[in-house]
């Protein structure tokens, strides 16, 4: 019976390495598309209809040509000097095998690789044809803990 339970817990933590794994392969790709510029490719990371949920409202891309213009507009709005993006850390959550929440934290560097910005964000995944892709992205700068 002990060994079953191992077993199962075994293939379980498989699994979800697996699925992790899957997510932060499709993420740190998206990441170069961005750094590269590629709003051809951009789109592909994605499921439309996309909500970026901003602090002060919400922006819908329904589809293509409307997520490459929110592309351009956010990549255009970054200092000259930016030279690339990296991801600093994932914390992932799997709801099921084709549902994931990433708490992801990033930096933005400038030519003489310092960081110009870091910043948050909720990103929600669904699998769709074998593939992990974003459908729901919230950044933040960090989050106000309560207690009770």
């Amino acid at each position: 019976m002990i060994k079953k339970v191992a077993y199962s817990l075994l293939v379980l933590c498989s699994f979800l390495f697996s699925l992790e794994n899957d997510i932060i392969k499709t993420l740190e790709d998206y990441n170069d598309a961005f750094v590269a510029e590629d709003y051809k490719n951009i789109p592909y990371f994605f499921d439309f209809p996309v909500s970026f949920n901003l602090k002060d409202k919400s922006i819908i891309a329904g589809n293509k040509l409307k997520l490459r213009l929110i592309y351009k507009k956010l990549r255009g709005g970054l200092p000259e000097n930016y030279s690339y993006s990296k991801w600093e850390n994932f914390n992932i959550q799997v709801l099921d095998n084709t549902l994931a929440i990433v708490d992801a934290s990033f930096s933005r560097y400038d030519n003489d690789d310092s960081i110009i910005y870091s910043g948050n964000g909720f990103y929600t995944l669904r699998k769709i044809d074998n593939k992990w892709k974003i459908y729901s992205l919230t950044p933040y700068d960090n989050i106000i803990k309560t207690t009770d």
